[in-house]
């Protein structure tokens, strides 16, 4: 690569602009600070040459350590604690940087996927993406007859169907599977099949709550008189079945209404009892209670989970800090994976999913390759360690999970 503008030795100087220390016309970097040894005038050009070059220099920490993390399980890692810590990048901050950018990327792709989706549905008929108009209108012609209507439009909360005489049967199985052929059906088939089982979930609900007597909310006086574990899970159970029946968003108001005290405490918990039954309407409101809590959380629980991989190779020479480089590492490729995945998925209108084969195939073959290449002991004693360290993993971000759930919960 030909030397960059600022570097030619015809810009050097005796001495670092950074820190001061002396410098000779032959030293390119400062060997005190690493900085250029350049006294020309930051330009645009300069600027702007100089930062793409590194990054998409072939050489860079970043590019290198992608590379090498996707394709040589554990290489990393080993190279790391042995000190090659210079040519590649920091495992946890590298790993945050990957995490957050993950799910930015993963919070676009679903607003992307919404937009096309609501592209795709206008003025009552579904785009089925047929050339020919008859054909086109074979799925629109069996949304209507003179019964019913049923009219589709995305909203800010996803696909709303409204329907007349309360029937979602008009469009069959084969004519989703007809939509989902075509590019960009697939969202609109799994709106629409979500869409009618709620409503029918609805239906079932309607009828079971007008079969039950009515229902009898605790006061506050008997909420004061109970424990705390009791009295909270009361409130939950009492306030979501308020808000569910009377749809009643502001706590204040259904605070007063239920008598009981409008005060801080009381008001967070219906706004949690509304959260709550919005989930068990629309589960995918679970994705922004928790995606912008995962990498840190993931950043913060890694060191749990690690502890047992620490206590597992207790014999061998490694440090706990080794055995974190080397989780953080493999969490690192498990969402460049799912990285590539989605745009993958994007670049083939969801023809291609591959998310099956990784989770149950590539995954675990990487896992286990990277304890092999990291640890270097012997096929069996790997395999016995990576079913215990699957298993312990599941246990473990099983708890994670539900914790980050609630967490999620309580502070939205």
């Amino acid at each position: 690569m030909p030397p960059k503008t600022r570097s030619l030795a015809q810009y050097r100087g005796d001495q670092c602009l950074n820190c001061g220390t002396p410098l000779d016309k032959i030293d390119k970097y400062c060997h005190q600070c690493g900085q250029l040894n350049s006294t020309k005038q930051l330009a645009l050009k300069d600027f702007f040459s100089e930062f793409v070059s590194n990054f998409f220099s072939y050489d860079s920490r970043g590019w290198r350590t992608i590379k090498h993390i996707l394709f040589k399980p554990g290489f990393v890692s080993k190279e790391f604690i042995r000190g090659k810590r210079m040519s590649y990048a920091n495992p946890f901050r590298f790993f945050l940087s990957v995490c957050i950018i993950f799910f930015l990327f993963l919070q676009l792709e679903n607003a992307y996927q919404k937009y096309y989706g609501n592209r795709s549905i206008q003025d009552g008929l579904i785009n089925t993406g047929y050339d020919d108009p008859e054909d086109a209108t074979k799925i629109n012609d069996s949304l209507v007859d003179q019964d019913r209507e049923i009219t589709l439009a995305l909203g800010d909360e996803g696909i709303q169907i409204n329907e007349i005489n309360n029937e979602l049967e008009a469009i069959t199985d084969e004519e989703l599977a007809q939509i989902e052929s075509k590019p960009g059906g697939k969202f609109i088939a799994n709106k629409i099949r979500e869409e009618r089982d709620a409503e029918l979930a609805r239906q079932r609900k309607d009828t079971t709550q007008s079969e039950q007597k009515e229902y009898t909310y605790v006061t506050q006086k008997e909420l004061d008189e109970m424990g705390w574990f009791k009295q909270i899970s009361e409130q939950i159970g009492d306030y979501t079945n308020y808000y569910d029946r009377e749809q009643i968003v502001d706590p204040k108001v259904a605070l007063k209404n239920l008598e009981h005290r409008v005060d801080t405490y009381n008001i967070a918990v219906y706004e949690r009892a509304q959260l709550l039954e919005r989930i068990e309407g629309d589960p995918s409101i679970l994705i922004s209670v928790i995606l912008p809590k995962l990498p840190i959380f993931l950043f913060l629980f890694t060191p749990f989970v690690t502890l047992f991989l620490w206590l597992l190779y207790l014999r061998r020479s490694f440090t706990f800090m080794e055995h974190l480089i080397f989780s953080f590492n493999v969490l690192t490729f498990a969402f460049l994976s799912g990285f590539i995945l989605i745009l993958l998925n994007l670049a083939t209108f969801g023809w291609l999913d591959l998310s099956f084969i990784f989770f149950f195939l590539i995954g675990p073959f990487y896992l286990y390759k990277s304890m092999r290449n990291f640890y270097g002991q012997s096929r069996m004693k790997t395999i016995i360690k990576f079913l215990l360290i699957n298993f312990v993993y599941s246990f473990a971000f099983s708890i994670g999970f539900v914790l980050l759930l609630l967490i999620g919960i309580a502070i939205s």
